[in-house]
């Protein structure tokens, strides 16, 4: 199959050629694969610091914070809010 010239392909000698850059090709995929492994294994990790078992989220300590402040505010302003009424009933029973 050679012409006159030397300009016959060898498939042989293209097969040695390739076989490096697809061994090169399947080591990067691998290491993609590990590293996406590695990945989901992290966030699988940290999954129950932000979901309970029961499926509801759970607080970050800012929110939680937050969410007590409001409802020592909320109770604070109730509280008056009763005061408030005691009196008024208090001074209508007093007329």
């Amino acid at each position: 199959m050679k012409e006159e010239g030397g300009s016959a392909v060898n498939f042989g000698e293209i097969m040695k050629m390739l076989v490096p850059v697809l061994i090169a090709c399947i080591a990067w995929l691998l290491g993609q694969v590990t590293s996406f492994s590695t990945r989901l294994t992290k966030i699988e990790g940290q999954m129950p610091a932000l979901i309970t078992p029961e499926g509801v989220p759970t607080d970050s300590p800012i929110s939680a914070e937050r969410r007590q402040r409001q409802k020592e505010e909320l109770l604070d302003k109730i509280y008056d809010l009763q005061m408030r009424v005691k009196l008024l009933e208090q001074k209508e029973k007093d007329k």
